[in-house]
């Protein structure tokens, strides 16, 4: 059992979880990632593992269109990365 912190929530205390975080990524003619950078250092994407696109909220004034990608890096990780085709940046979806 959890003891009660006797504190109340505030909006400051609540934070999202599985936020996308900004990345570097460097991409082919294809669109697809070549190298990425995690945590300062850059690798290499030995394969892209599964890609897929989402097309939401079109009726809205800023619509959400992202090019996802998973991908396994030469280290032997997998990272799931989206390029957001609205404003160019890629990101790095936690998991």
């Amino acid at each position: 059992m959890v003891a009660h912190p006797r504190t109340k929530a505030s909006a400051g205390a609540i934070r999202p979880l599985n936020a996308p975080e900004a990345m570097e990524v460097a991409a082919g003619d294809d669109g697809f990632p070549r190298t990425v950078v995690l945590r300062g250092r850059r690798l290499e994407v030995a394969s892209i593992e599964d890609c897929w696109r989402i097309d939401e909220e079109w009726w809205r004034g800023r619509p959400i269109t992202r090019l996802y990608f998973e991908a396994l890096l030469t280290d032997g990780r997998r990272v799931t990365v989206y390029h957001d085709l609205v404003d160019g940046s890629w990101r790095r979806q936690s998991a």
